[in-house]
């Protein structure tokens, strides 16, 4: 597969030996090679024993990351961001060595006030943006300081030693020694091309960029990332340069200098166009160059656009609607393909080419990807080529409706225009009942619904509401709203569901709202989208149009300081926050509780589907966002309490304990919350101060408290009409729901020293207290919930049994249909796993601590108890914890079980970003990755817990 690799291995008689020392995995591998680079960088001084270290390392990376890939180990995608990585590390190695060895002969770089001037690189097109191939060039740029300034006593300008540290800094990475290379460097990406100089001043940049930059430059410096050298300088730099890259004004002539630049390198081309995968017709250059036109002309408005990655900067554009469903799929599953070729030519030629073997070799090259024989070969890529041609010329085609250039909608949609034409006539008869009788049938011409019957009721209900765009009225004044929310429609991700939403928020809309609809057409694609994406983002739409705001400008994700700060005087939880006559309100504060609930779950929503926040970064915000409503209502309900029954003595005090995901930090849309009270009891009396409005005798504290929790769970939980709220789950506190609501302090510990199983202390591993009202009770109550949980190891048969009895009873598993939580090998299988590991050891080690499932994972990875096992645990949890809020994306109501033959699984595979491979589709490529990372699981949870007595669901040799 990789026959370039092999002199690799020849030139160095222990590389196989080290290769094959420790197993394949990627983030194992990330930070060891991170840090040994470093240290080379650090010990060797420039010169042939530093560039022989750099090569025998970078030698044995680049085998380590080719296996990975050639035994599907890892996509394209990650291969290419692996190499960056490398390509990252070594550079700067090769920089610190050769500046400390520049200064150690001449002396110091400083400015005049003799601090050092910094020196940065950035690294640029794949590099820049995590997508190097196996044969690529490194571009790179260097950038400076200041020009002020000396360089030790003599009278060298710190220009011109670090010109001299550039020259080295390349030398030991591109020159070839007996030992190779590590990686060939082109630096005229630098301003001024070749003819400028090999480092530039921050000054003089900008003044180069104001007064020369073309339009290539910009495209260049979007890509660019600080990757070596003083990285902060290199993030001060590009901000520095933003205002010349992203400009405000929205100026489609970029897409039409892009279009050009394309069609000169093809004319220069020696190979013949279409045996070229990179600048042949619709090739790689074309699909980044069509990505990145849009990206500099909506970037200056958009600033989550402002990435480096081409498949990040789709996502993020198919997020704010200025590419469809269809477009950001055709070019995903093309991407997928060409870099999968790319890669592999790299791999077979040892040189940068991306010329496809010749018709002789093209058989086994195309075996060598999957392919049955080189003809299937060259249909599939051919299709994929011809799809990335069409979009890219449309860049040239005019302006579209947005004001920008067209993403290619009119050709991609030709052939349905005519059924979309003929399903439009049908509505227009409906109002006098003219409409065929089997309008269902028309309907499913149009669009592909699972159900014609019910998709054409819900057309029969927009077009008895005379002003809705498919009625008599709202047709006539907005004639050309309707055809365009049919061809969004027919883009949908699920078509049905989208339907029934948009007639529901086209209903209740006015004609102001569908004037917008008519007005910004990248609204109108956006909302449907999000219609057929998530019925949990979808509900915080329908009946609430001012969030079309939020839609048309693609709000940021927001931050969880900013919730903090959004829910702090809600429950009146903060000192000396005056309390208003609405805070005491119940309507009111529920009211308020549930707009923020909604606003802020579509923000963060959004953003994740967008691809502006990844899976963690969204479980985070909305584990805050739980967290900041969790603390309001228990403020709120507590203030309302003692008011009405009365106060607490003093030294009492309660505690809300936030388990499972609340817990740890890994909550996900729709999650429940796992709720515990506890409470201390004051010394002396166990009555309150006094009875409160109500009159009467005190309530006991425990009475008091209990009032409390109940209230709190109400006021989370209670419907609202500005949207749902938070379901609750108590069962986690002892002895479940046979137990107290409420427990005193003393009893929870006399109850975990005496009656609590081991499954009640993993379930404390990731209790954390979210709310109190006493905040020294509140570090007590967390250091009791740590060595209560951390008391010794658990009974590992008991935990195995208890496995098996989940998977039999709450997962109900079918071979066709699976659930990625309680199933087998799913999510518990790893999180058992992992704290099952975490009571072995780390009653004796505080560092084994972690309430997070991955941050857990790498700690015991740190302190040796996973050995091999961390890498497939960690890709374990996260393949199905991505499944799992896939799914409570589009099925927020269901049973959290995936069929794995039906629609649904196709949807799923959408969001996971999975894409065809070998000629599979996507979701049956969803099931093959689920049953591998079942059976690893499953494996680990045998190896380190026991074994369970429950057949896999699928048949034993099922690939």
């Amino acid at each position: 597969h990789a026959p370039s690799l092999l002199p690799l291995v020849q030139g160095d008689p222990t590389l196989a030996d080290r290769v094959l020392a420790s197993p394949l995995d990627r983030e194992a591998d990330a930070a060891d090679f991170v840090r040994r680079l470093a240290e080379v960088g650090r010990t060797f001084e420039d010169g042939p024993e530093l560039h022989r270290a750099l090569r025998r390392l970078c030698h044995e990376a680049v085998v380590r990351v080719a296996l990975r890939e050639v035994l599907r180990l890892a996509d394209v995608d990650q291969t290419a961001s692996d190499l960056a990585a490398l390509a990252a590390a070594a550079t700067d190695a090769a920089l610190v060595s050769c500046r400390r060895g520049a200064e150690a002969s001449r002396g110091a770089i400083v400015d005049t006030e003799g601090l050092p001037i910094p020196l940065s690189v950035l690294g640029m097109g794949k590099l820049g943006g995590r997508e190097l191939n196996f044969g690529s060039d490194v571009d790179l740029v260097f950038f400076h300081g200041s020009d002020e300034g000396r360089v030790g006593e003599g009278d060298e300008t710190p220009a011109e030693a670090f010109a001299r540290i550039v020259r080295r800094t390349v030398k030991a990475l591109g020159e070839v020694t007996r030992d190779g290379f590590v990686f060939r460097v082109d630096l005229r990406l630098r301003p001024a091309g070749g003819a400028g100089p090999l480092s530039m001043s921050l000054a003089g940049a900008e003044r180069y960029y104001a007064s020369f930059g073309r339009t290539w430059e910009r495209g260049a410096l979007m890509r660019a990332t600080p990757i070596a050298g003083n990285i902060a300088f290199g993030r001060e730099m590009l901000a520095t340069l933003a205002p010349f890259v992203w400009r405000r004004q929205v100026d489609p002539a970029v897409a039409e200098a892009m279009h050009a630049m394309v069609l000169r390198s093809r004319r220069e081309l020696r190979a013949d166009p279409q045996d070229d995968v990179k600048h042949g017709v619709g090739g790689i250059r074309e699909l980044e160059f069509f990505v990145q036109s849009l990206q500099l002309v909506w970037g200056g408005q958009h600033p989550e656009l402002r990435v480096p990655g081409t498949m990040d900067a789709l996502t993020r554009l198919h997020g704010l609607g200025f590419v469809t469903t269809a477009e950001r799929e055709t070019l995903a599953a093309a991407w997928a393909l060409l870099r999968r070729v790319e890669h592999r030519v790299h791999m077979v030629a040892g040189y940068q080419t991306h010329v496809l073997p010749r018709r002789e070799a093209r058989e086994g090259f195309a075996r060598s990807l999957g392919f049955v024989d080189g003809a299937a070969f060259d249909a599939e890529l051919g299709a994929h080529r011809q799809a990335v041609h069409r979009l890219f010329e449309t860049l040239v085609e005019g302006t579209e409706e947005t004001g920008g250039p067209p993403s290619g909608r009119a050709e991609a949609w030709a052939e349905g225009d005519a059924a979309r034409d003929a399903l439009l006539a049908a509505l227009s008869r409906l109002p006098e009942g003219g409409a065929p009788a089997d309008l269902d049938r028309v309907v499913a011409s149009a669009l592909d619904v699972y159900d014609p019957e019910e998709a054409a009721t819900h057309f029969r209900r927009l077009t008895r509401h005379p002003e809705s765009p498919f009625g008599v009225r709202g047709g006539a004044r907005l004639p050309e709203l309707a055809p365009r929310l049919l061809r969004e429609l027919a883009d949908a991700a699920d078509v049905d569901r989208a339907l029934r939403f948009l007639a529901d928020f086209l209903l209740l809309a006015g004609p102001g709202h569908h004037a917008m609809l008519h007005e910004e057409p990248r609204l109108a694609r956006r909302l449907v989208a999000l219609f057929g994406a998530s019925p949990t983002l979808a509900q915080a739409v329908v009946g609430h149009p001012e969030t079309l705001d939020a839609l048309l400008l693609g709000t940021s994700a927001p931050r969880a300081a900013q919730i903090r700060q959004q829910h702090a005087t809600l429950g009146g939880d903060v000192p000396g926050a005056l309390v208003t006559p609405e805070a005491l309100d119940v309507e009111h504060f529920v009211g308020a509780l549930r707009r923020r609930k909604r606003e802020l779950t579509l923000r963060i929503g959004l953003a994740h589907l967008g691809g502006e926040l990844d899976d963690g970064a969204a479980q985070r915000l909305l584990t805050a966002l739980a967290e900041a409503q969790a603390r309001a209502a228990f403020a709120f309900a507590r203030r309302e309490v003692v008011r009405r029954h009365g106060a607490p003595q003093p030294g009492a005090a309660m505690v809300v304990v936030g388990m499972g995901k609340l817990g740890s930090g890994e909550l996900g849309y729709g999650s429940d919350l796992d709720l515990t009270f506890l409470y201390r009891l004051p010394r002396g009396t166990d009555r309150a101060v006094h009875a409160g409005e109500r009159g009467g005798s005190p309530p006991t504290h425990g009475e008091l408290y209990t009032r409390v929790a109940q209230r709190t769970l109400s006021l989370l939980a209670q419907p609202d009409a500005e949207g749902p709220g938070f379901q609750t789950d108590t069962r986690l506190r002892p002895s479940g729901n046979q137990g107290l609501l409420v427990v005193s302090d003393t009893a929870f510990s006399r109850y975990h020293a005496s009656r609590a199983e081991g499954w009640e202390r993993q379930a404390l591993l990731k209790a954390r207290v979210v709310a109190h009202d006493d905040a020294a009770f509140g570090d007590a109550m967390t250091a009791l919930l740590r060595t209560t949980a951390f008391r010794g190891p658990t009974d590992r048969a008991r935990i195995a049994e208890l496995r098996g009895r989940m998977e039999r009873e709450l997962a109900r598993e079918r071979r066709d249909r699976l659930h990625p939580k309680l199933g087998h090998g799913g999510l518990v299988d790893v999180e058992r796993t992992v704290q099952t590991l975490q009571l072995l050891h780390g009653a004796t080690d505080a560092s084994l601590r972690p309430r997070h499932t991955l941050d857990a994972i790498a700690a015991l990875e740190a302190a040796g108890h996973l050995a091999d096992d961390a890498e497939p645990l960690r890709d374990g949890y996260r393949f199905f914890r991505r499944v799992e809020q896939a799914l409570r994306l589009l099925e927020p109501r269901g049973d959290g079980r995936l069929a794995l033959a039906g629609p649904r699984a196709v949807q799923v595979a959408r969001l996971l970003r999975l894409r065809d491979r070998d000629g599979h589709a996507p979701a049956r490529v969803l099931a093959a990755a689920w049953r591998r990372r079942a059976r690893a699981n499953r494996r680990l949870f045998e190896r380190h817990v026991g074994p369970v007595a429950v057949a896999a669901p699928w048949k034993t040799g099922e690939p």
